[in-house]
């Protein structure tokens, strides 16, 4: 199979099973249990500063997840956490399908030696998908700070629809007062003819290796390439994962 096949013809199949089971589920919820908040709903103010993280979680939202450790290299560890909205409500995602979902955001502290507070640095309302598709599995998998490298990990996986199932780690360092896409893996695995491949991307030597074979056969080999990328994507530029057209017709 020539590079660049398997992950985007899986990337357009997703997407059409994606919105036609959002489509279905919005139908059925609304009809047996109505639409909470709808149209009337906005991501909360989040407070710059506080004595503890449980300081920035707004009312109706509860903590998800959360990761601490160095990031900015001062010594002390920083802290990552996504908060999710306690009731499903109803919205347009990024492909223009209304969906039932509970939304998450993404918020980022530092902490600050003097007086052990916590500064909010940065804040995404889009990077960490939402569990909105009936068919499959949450596709948001947690997240790591080592090294002073926030990680964040997804893993697609459909129930009925694809016999594809894909994971991707992004990798995020601080640096320019911006954190900073340094490095991501994207792995796709055929259940059935267990193909697989799986691409490493390092954005700061601007290389790619891709590593294709079969499980059942024993079989991989590896290539490399060189990126043609003249800007380094963050977490505000990089709105969504799956989302960015790394190479022609391949989606990270």
């Amino acid at each position: 199979m020539a590079d660049g096949i398997l992950i985007p013809n899986l990337h357009k199949a997703l997407l059409v099973v994606r919105h036609l089971m959002r489509h279905f589920l919005t139908f059925i919820l609304t009809i047996c249990f109505g639409v909470a908040f709808g149209q009337d709903f906005a991501y909360p103010y989040i407070k710059s500063t506080g004595q503890s993280i449980a300081d920035f979680v707004p009312t109706g939202w509860t903590i998800l997840d959360s990761a601490y450790g160095d990031l900015n290299k001062d010594g002390t560890k920083d802290a990552a956490i996504v908060i999710q909205h306690i009731d499903s409500i109803s919205l347009v995602n990024s492909l223009e399908d209304t969906v039932l979902t509970q939304p998450r955001t993404l918020l980022i502290f530092f902490k600050k030696p003097a007086d052990n507070s916590y500064e909010l640095i940065e804040q995404s309302n889009s990077f960490i998908l939402k569990h909105d598709n009936p068919t499959m599995d949450d596709p948001y998998q947690g997240m790591t700070i080592n090294s002073g490298i926030l990680e964040v990990k997804f893993h697609l996986f459909y129930n009925m629809g694809s016999w594809y199932v894909t994971n991707a780690v992004y990798k995020f360092r601080y640096q320019q007062r911006q954190f900073v896409l340094i490095g991501a893996d994207n792995s796709s695995f055929h259940r059935a003819t267990h193909d697989f491949e799986d691409y490493s991307y390092n954005f700061l030597t601007k290389k790619r290796a891709l590593t294709k074979g079969n499980d059942n056969k024993g079989t991989k080999k590896t290539t490399w390439k060189l990126l043609n990328i003249s800007q380094l994507k963050t977490l505000k530029t990089f709105v969504e994962p799956f989302t960015w057209e790394v190479e022609a017709d391949l989606y990270l």
